[in-house]
C-alpha cells in the first residue's frame, strides 16, 4: 500500500461547528476503526469507541475511519447538505486538540491500515486517495454531549450517495496530543453510534 499519492482536491465544502442534529434521512455507520500503530483496536473496545490521538499518545496513537452505506432510493437532486454528528465518550485520558477529517472515495475498510508514526497524522501514504472535508478542535465535554459536522456536497458526490455509493470518512488527529474520544458504531448501542442526517425536504 506504499507508494500512493494522497490527493487533497476538495471534495466537499465544509464549515464545522457544534449544531443540532438536523431533520432529514439519517444513516447509522455501519462500522467504525480506532486504527493504532498495530491495527485497528480489537476486540469489544473497538466497537464501543473511537478514538483519534496524537502521536505523544505513542502506543495509543489513532486515527479514525467511519463507513456509512448510503439508501439508494436518496434522489441526488434533493440533497441539500449533511450533517455528521458524534457522541463524546469522555475517559481521563482525554484531551482538547485539533482534528482533521477528510474523505476517503477508494478506501477498503478492510485493508491493513496501521497509524504510521512516521507521519504527523498517522496516515503516511497508506491511502489512495483522501480528500480534505475540513479541520475543526475536540472540545471536551462529557459523556454524552453530542458534536456535529456540518457539510455541503458536491454535484459528484449526490450523485454518488444517490447510487447507493459506500462513504468512507477518515478523522486524523491534527496535533500531537490531542484525544478526541468518542463511540464508535457498535450494534447493542445504536442511540450513541456515529450518524450522517441528509438534508432532504
Amino acid at each position: 500500500m506504499r507508494n500512493m499519492s494522497i490527493g487533497i482536491a476538495g471534495v466537499f465544502l465544509v464549515t464545522l461547528f457544534i449544531v443540532p442534529a438536523q431533520a432529514g434521512e439519517e444513516v447509522t455507520a455501519s462500522k467504525s476503526l480506532t486504527v493504532q500503530p498495530t491495527g485497528p483496536r480489537a476486540g469489544d473496545a473497538g466497537k464501543k469507541y473511537f478514538n483519534m490521538q496524537g502521536k505523544d499518545s505513542g502506543k495509543y496513537a489513532s486515527f479514525g475511519v467511519l463507513v456509512f452505506e448510503t439508501p439508494k432510493e436518496t434522489k441526488a437532486s434533493k440533497i441539500k447538505g449533511m450533517t455528521l454528528t458524534l457522541v463524546q465518550s469522555v475517559p481521563a485520558f482525554a484531551k482538547d486538540g485539533a482534528v482533521k477529517i477528510y474523505v476517503a472515495p477508494e478506501l477498503d475498510p478492510a485493508a491493513d491500515l496501521k497509524f504510521d508514526a512516521k507521519s504527523d497524522n498517522g496516515i503516511g501514504d497508506q491511502i489512495k486517495v483522501l480528500n480534505e472535508l475540513c479541520s475543526g478542535t475536540f472540545k471536551k465535554m462529557k459523556t454524552g454531549e453530542t458534536q456535529s459536522f456540518s457539510l455541503t456536497l458536491d454535484d459528484a458526490w449526490k450523485e454518488r450517495i444517490s447510487n447507493g455509493a459506500r462513504l468512507c470518512l477518515v478523522i486524523v488527529p491534527a496535533d500531537l496530543t490531542v484525544a478526541a474520544t468518542y463511540f464508535g458504531a457498535n450494534e447493542d448501542d445504536k442511540p450513541n453510534s456515529p450518524k450522517l442526517t441528509m438534508d432532504v425536504p
